[in-house]
This record gives C-alpha cells, sequence and structure tokens, in this order.
C-alpha cells in the first residue's frame, strides 16, 4: 500500500542519513502530536504516507529528501 507522494524505491545517501534520522523523528513526532490533537487513529501506513508527504513539501534537497523517503520505508 502507497501513496503516489511515497517513494518506495528510494535509496539511503550514506552521507545524508544522520541528518535525515534527526528529521525523519522530528517529522513523526509533528505527525502524532497532530493526530492526538485530531483524536485520531494512527496506523502505519497512514504514517507513512503523511510522513511522505511532509517530506515531499519540506525545503530539503533531492539527496536529503531521497534519504528520507527510504527511512519511512523501513517503518
Amino acid at each position: 500500500m502507497g501513496s503516489k507522494v511515497q517513494k518506495l524505491d528510494a535509496k539511503v545517501v550514506p552521507e545524508r542519513l544522520e541528518e535525515a534520522l534527526v528529521i525523519r523523528d522530528r517529522l513523526i513526532l509533528q505527525l502524532i502530536i497532530n493526530v492526538l490533537d485530531e483524536k485520531q487513529v494512527l496506523e502505519r501506513h497512514i504514517v507513512k504516507e503523511r510522513v511522505a508527504n511532509l517530506i515531499e513539501l519540506s525545503d530539503h534537497d533531492a539527496d536529503l529528501k531521497e534519504t528520507l523517503h527510504a527511512l519511512v520505508n523501513k517503518i
């Protein structure tokens, strides 16, 4: 299951891994807070889709976005 924004073939760019892990964690926390505020149920495929949307809307460069997508795919 994946949305059009999820990049299921994304690869980790090794030199961007640490930065991407910090950003991924921040995005997931932001998403959890939003979901709790909205009193919604949190399901894995919804988390992946919403985080992928946040990644695409971010101002990060292509390598970092690629790494972020690869990390989200591992959730």
